[in-house]
């Protein structure tokens, strides 16, 4: 239709209310995403059908909890729920817990109009207080009708007028309380008629769903007075403006302190905002607010307990720091974030209040090392990327990066103060076959297996251990690739140089027998100095093989027989020793 209207060149006004505009929205949308739309509500009323226009007619539609919801959603992968906007609210709810049985994924938009549940909370807390109900509103009408349901279940005597004709006030007369509300389109000429007929009955209490109370004292004497009072009332209510949830307007600074601020916003109960709604951001609110600023704020709930409305500047000032937190990504800025706890994969954190995830490989946390040293830290991240869903904002964080390049910087600072035969205390942080890391700070040095000790040893883990406190000689630095080899055996006294010194030729010695050749077998007399003993010196008689008068690892006694200074080598004999 719209489209053969456009090509007529008609004129088109749009005058759906903008509440029901936003389900037609939520259900296209949603029907194009493959999700099956459900809709709460009368299937014969004007917004119902037109609403299910939205998703080709196809949706599905309960106005009632014996609608064998089960049995018409089960094995249903994807349900989105909105509800007509005059629905009743507790049928609202009780429909809904039967139906998020239903499939694996259900997106539910409460889509009943917030004046409309204000209506029905008022009609309901006023008809448990009063004797008798009068519900003003067209037969037709299904928030009327909506409204008489609720009253007539805490008030018998409810009675439902299209009019003040219809009104018998002898089903009323000789109560002392009645309460009378009306549909949201009732003309207010009819609730005033309506009321007046009711004036005529002796000493009534009429309370309104406005809340205006009325008292007859005396019929005659108080008749032209309450006509007055009336008139004032009526006069002061239009100013009033309508507010609902979701709606942005200026409001007027009346007190300020450090948790709240309390607007004027023109409407019968002030605004509150606590400390928590007024920014994305850290603020004071005694610096940013002042008594009689003008301020745009969003009611986000129209009571909080005390009959304050409850309004926000969060919303509005949530796609500008969305953007701003997109610029700080893109600029590579530095923030300050507070790690919460350790999850799955990574650690829970926030910044502003707004939740961030940090990754394990993005923590710059070591395998093996205490996931738990972050927890309850401020810490210093960039913004690796940021989204917006329905649940607020979520930022992927990183100090990888910042890590990395104050390693750097530290690795600049230390090889300009570094140099071969240097000695750096460390610890030993990784272990690997031929050799061991030893961690300076910024810089890790390799040592060679060979370079751990003089003796000769299997394996690095005989000698070293993680974690263990060792001083390092650097022996080799390679400033272009920030490489450092160092040597932990040339710290002590070179055994050689040791043993030499220590004995000469003929001296006799003990020794261990480390190994066998065909020739005769090594024994190890010093720290790390090995020497052979050759099978004709091993014993006086003839032997085939040295493993005849000698075990691997027993003690003996040798006397030494060369000593070659040039090559490092000495010879042992095991013949003729007292």
């Amino acid at each position: 239709d719209y489209e053969n209207l456009n090509a007529k060149g008609a004129k088109i006004i749009d005058a759906t209310c903008i509440n029901v505009k936003r389900i037609h929205e939520i259900v296209s949308e949603k029907s194009s995403e493959g999700y099956k739309i459900v809709i709460v509500g009368d299937p014969n009323h004007p917004e119902v059908i037109g609403v299910n226009g939205w998703c080709d007619g196809k949706a599905i539609i309960i106005n009632d909890e014996n609608d064998c919801i089960e049995e018409t959603l089960k094995g249903s992968e994807k349900i989105c729920v909105v509800a007509q906007t005059t629905y009743n609210v507790e049928k609202w709810y009780s429909i809904l817990s039967l139906i998020v049985r239903c499939a694996k994924e259900i997106i539910i938009f409460d889509t009943i109009c917030s004046s409309t549940k204000l209506r029905q909370d008022e009609a309901k807390k006023l008809s448990k207080e009063a004797e008798a109900v009068i519900i003003v509103g067209g037969k037709e009408s299904s928030n009327s009708r909506k409204l008489y349901e609720i009253c007539k279940e805490n008030c018998t005597n409810s009675l439902f007028i299209e009019n003040a004709e219809e009104l018998d006030l002898n089903l009323i007369k000789g109560l002392n309380k009645i309460a009378l509300t009306a549909g949201a389109s009732t003309p207010e000429f009819i609730v005033e008629k309506v009321i007046e007929k009711i004036k005529t009955l002796e000493k009534p209490v009429i309370k309104q769903g406005n809340n205006a109370k009325v008292e007859i004292k005396n019929k005659e004497k108080e008749a032209v007075n309450m006509n007055n009072y009336d008139e004032s009332m009526n006069e002061y209510l239009s100013t009033f403006k309508e507010v609902y949830e979701g709606t942005i307007m200026q409001g007027k600074v009346l007190l300020v302190n450090e948790k709240e601020v309390f607007f004027d916003i023109g409407y019968k109960a002030d605004a509150i905002m606590p400390l928590e709604e007024a920014s994305n951001t850290p603020i004071d609110l005694l610096e940013k607010f002042k008594v009689g600023d003008e301020v745009e704020i969003q009611v986000i709930k129209m009571n909080d307990g005390e009959g304050n409305v409850v309004v926000s500047r969060k919303s509005l000032e949530k796609k500008e720091f969305y953007e701003s937190l997109k610029q700080m990504r893109d600029n590579g800025e530095i923030i300050e974030a507070v790690v919460e706890e350790v999850n799955k994969g990574g650690y829970s954190c926030k910044y502003n209040g707004i939740r961030c995830f940090m990754p394990f490989s993005l923590s710059g946390v070591r395998k093996g090392e205490d996931e738990n040293q972050l927890v309850g830290k401020k810490i210093k991240v960039n913004i690796n990327d940021c989204k917006e869903n329905r649940n607020g904002i979520e930022l992927l964080i990183s100090r990888r990066e910042i890590l990395k390049k104050e390693r750097e910087e530290q690795q600049e600072e230390l090889f300009k103060n570094i140099k071969a035969g240097d000695v750096i205390n460390g610890t030993v942080k990784g272990i690997i076959n031929n050799g061991a890391f030893v961690n300076i700070g910024a810089c890790d040095v390799f040592v060679p297996i060979s370079e751990i000790s003089w003796k000769r040893i299997p394996k690095v883990e005989d000698v070293l251990s993680l974690g263990q406190n060792v001083s390092v000689l650097l022996t080799k630095i390679n400033l272009e690739d920030k490489r450092i080899t160092g040597s932990i055996k040339r710290l002590g006294k070179e055994p050689w140089g040791e043993f030499i010194e220590q004995y000469k030729v003929d001296d006799v010695i003990e020794g261990k027998v480390v190994g066998f050749a065909n020739f005769g077998a090594f024994i190890e007399v010093a720290n790390g100095v090995v020497g052979l003993a050759h099978i004709s010196q091993m014993s006086d008689r003839r032997i085939d093989k040295p493993q005849d008068v000698a075990k691997l690892g027993q003690i003996v006694k040798v006397r030494i027989i060369n000593i070659d200074t040039e090559n490092r080598k000495v010879s042992f004999s095991m013949k003729d020793i007292e």
